[in-house]
């Protein structure tokens, strides 16, 4: 039996967010001048998994996810408003990501890159992703848990994506596996 498309979305959200708790690591090393210890690569590599997988897949399932809600349901004032700021931040992330990407790139390639700014950047990068994350759980989630039907639901997953997550799905892509590794040793 298939996930309901709201567990799938969640538990995106659990692998989002250790993703972001190891991109932090990278970042504290680097304000704390550990130049050595962090691995510009796979700070890359996870910046690059947000453009990839939750900036052109998991976003637009949340999308579909607000759409058939919408279709069926009325929003409560404060959902509404959610809504609004988390659909605003959808269209946002990308150019922040790819923003991102561009420095790293930089800083990759010997392009001489200011730490300050790039853990300014990284630094708002999590700070974005996780206020995002803690509104749509906080917010979004728990009405249309509440309000959506089963049917509704097999229309979300009709509707919506149907790609993998790369790092987190049944086969880890190659472009990711060094990162996939990493991500087993940070577990532990």
């Amino acid at each position: 039996m298939a996930k309901n498309p709201l567990d799938e979305v969640r538990e995106d959200h659990r692998n989002m967010a250790l993703l972001v708790e190891l991109l932090r690591s990278d970042v504290e090393a680097l304000r704390e001048g550990a130049d050595e210890s962090v691995d510009i690569e796979r700070v890359s590599d996870i910046v690059d998994y947000f453009a990839h997988y939750p900036d052109r897949v998991h976003h637009p399932r949340e999308e579909t996810m607000f759409s058939v809600f919408l279709e069926h349901h009325e929003a409560s004032p404060e959902l509404a408003d959610a809504l609004k700021q988390v659909q605003t931040q959808h269209v946002r992330f990308p150019e922040l990501t790819e923003s991102l990407n561009e420095l790293l790139n930089a800083a990759m390639h010997d392009t001489p890159v200011l730490r300050e700014e790039l853990v300014a950047r990284l630094d708002d990068y999590i700070e974005q992703q996780l206020e995002h994350l803690d509104l749509e759980e906080g917010l979004v989630f728990p009405e249309l848990r509440e309000k959506m039907t089963a049917k509704e639901w097999r229309e979300v997953a009709r509707r919506g994506p149907q790609e993998r997550d790369p790092v987190f799905g049944a086969e880890v892509q190659e472009a990711y596996v060094k990162l996939y590794q990493r991500l087993e040793s940070f577990r532990t």
